[in-house]
């Protein structure tokens, strides 16, 4: 199982790596002069949706399994994840 750092670690870079991908979306809603709350919630939205995307296709089981633990007993961590994820029950 990886360790608390290396999952701060993991989550962090996928969360670097689903920003990149959503970039035009967040530029366009800071250069917008209207309406730039709604872009960027979409921009927010597209980067969590790459974000789930990324944990599907790189994140092996056994690490997916570490990083639940993690949510589940480490209250930082879990916030943390849900600001890139969304709420977990």
């Amino acid at each position: 199982m990886i360790t608390v750092d290396e999952a701060w670690d993991l989550i962090n870079r996928l969360n670097e790596e689903a920003h990149g991908l959503a970039w035009d979306l967040w530029i366009k809603a800071d250069e917008a002069e209207e309406d730039n709350d709604i872009l960027a919630e979409e921009a927010s939205d597209a980067q969590r949706e790459y974000f789930w995307d990324i944990l599907d296709e790189e994140v092996s089981e056994e690490d997916m399994e570490a990083i639940w633990h993690y949510c589940n007993t480490d209250p930082e961590f879990r916030d943390q994840f849900e600001a890139f994820y969304g709420e977990i029950d």
